[in-house]
């Protein structure tokens, strides 16, 4: 983005091919031809007839959180029509695999008796770190993580164990691959804002989502209705399932119960609590940063996410919607920090981690009670190595961009830098993300 982009809406920053399809696909609507209909009935029918299947292993819950997500979004996302079918194809996504998992577990209930340690989890704002701390635990080989496609389709396709049966490729890798081609050809600034790939390793957002409970559904179609409604109910349920389908990842990869996962995501701020419930041994890691950075930084995340599928959302919406979101994450997580051991929690500056990245590590080891071993430091050299600043495009944005003004930011925030001491970063008008840093 750039300064004097104000007035503008979503639907002036979509490229031509998408501006002429959308157009076309209008054009049909209008005389009842082409319509995608997002209603909890022809969803789930659709999972249905593509699997063969019926049980979705519903708890109420889940059943309710899709209704107020399918509702928020018809009214108030303004999706463009590739828009709607892209919501309704992740929708289905969602719906398929839990079909899928039901059916799989009735067939290996032993998936479900799988024992997990406890994990190391880095929480923390999106645009704080956390995607590069995370994978730099991930190279760590005493760890288990994520990949892209795996956090997208957890759950085997029946083509999948054929396939593993010949020594192919999974299904769903190719899958994964095709549609990270097509996501960066109709937004191709995401790369420079949070690397992909499929092989990537990933976050475990992915699999809150299968209950309906991330805020992925807040920034692939503005659902403002929806985000409030995850704020205000109990999201143990969602990490509950979350937990089962790492269980099955672990179980078809083969891997070692004994093994404990590395996980993260920005979601974590909001459900910290619904966190410690599933896992109360989990061990915390925090980076910190300044906070006027950050806000910036999410702001452009969410907007360059949200822009492609909507028509008329402006990006001061975005702002004024995700300051006092973020406000409001880091009060609720300083607070249930208060009832969570000390013993459990290590916090990390994020300018400590750019001057001095094997110092700050050394750190979290000793905080972990393991040695920061060579093959550890040298996985983490590797993936910087790979992971160059800026290798996929500078990410550029401004306050301002979104209708904020940085004192107001630093006023409302003022409480997070005193509490650990965050330095502050650049004042330079236009702020450029660090490619490693992701989310």
């Amino acid at each position: 983005m750039t300064t004097g982009t104000h007035g503008l809406r979503a639907r002036d920053y979509h490229r031509r091919p998408l501006s002429v399809i959308n157009t076309l696909l209008k054009g049909l609507n209008r005389v009842g031809l082409a319509r995608v209909p997002l209603t909890e009935q022809d969803l789930r029918a659709r999972a249905e007839r593509a699997t063969g299947l019926s049980d979705y292993g519903d708890d109420e819950s889940t059943r309710a959180q899709l209704r107020v997500l399918l509702d928020s979004t018809e009214r108030q996302a303004a999706l463009t029509p590739t828009g709607r079918l892209l919501c309704r194809t992740n929708i289905l996504r969602v719906l398929k695999h839990r079909l899928l998992l039901q059916d799989l577990l009735k067939k290996h209930p032993e998936i479900l008796e799988r024992s997990m340690p406890d994990p190391v989890v880095v929480v923390g704002l999106a645009r704080s770190g956390t995607t590069r701390l995370h994978r730099m635990l991930a190279a760590d080989e005493r760890f288990l993580h994520l990949s892209s496609w795996e956090s997208v389709n957890p759950v085997p396709w029946p083509e999948s164990f054929e396939a593993r049966e010949r020594g192919e490729v999974d299904p769903r890798i190719t899958n994964i691959d095709q549609a990270l081609k097509a996501v960066l050809y109709m937004s191709p600034q995401i790369a420079a804002v949070h690397p992909l790939g499929t092989m990537e390793v990933e976050e475990e957002i992915g699999l809150i989502q299968h209950a309906f409970a991330t805020q992925i559904f807040e920034v692939i179609g503005w659902a403002p209705d929806f985000a409030q409604y995850l704020e205000e109910h109990d999201q143990t349920f969602a990490y509950e399932y979350m937990v089962i389908l790492l269980k099955v990842i672990s179980w078809f990869r083969g891997d070692p119960e004994d093994k404990p996962w590395v996980l993260k995501s920005p979601q974590h701020m909001q459900d910290l609590d619904a966190l410690m419930n599933v896992f109360p041994g989990a061990r915390l890691i925090f980076p910190h940063r300044d906070p006027i950075k950050v806000v910036g930084s999410v702001c452009s995340t969410v907007w360059n996410s949200v822009v492609r599928d909507t028509e008329n959302m402006t990006p001061d919406v975005v702002g004024h919607a995700w300051l006092p979101k973020v406000e409001r994450m880091l009060h609720k997580t300083l607070k249930l920090r208060e009832s969570i051991p000390a013993a459990q929690q290590h916090d990390v500056l994020y300018a400590d981690i750019s001057a001095d990245w094997e110092a700050t590590l050394q750190g979290v080891y000793d905080f972990l009670g393991m040695p920061f071993a060579e093959q550890a430091r040298q996985g983490m050299r590797n993936f910087l190595a790979a992971n160059a600043q800026h290798k996929h495009g500078l990410h550029k944005y401004a306050l301002s961009d979104f209708g904020l003004d940085r004192d107001d930011v630093d006023n409302r925030l003022a409480f997070y830098r005193e509490r650990y001491a965050i330095p502050y970063e650049t004042r330079n008008p236009y702020q450029q993300a660090d490619a490693t840093e992701g989310d």
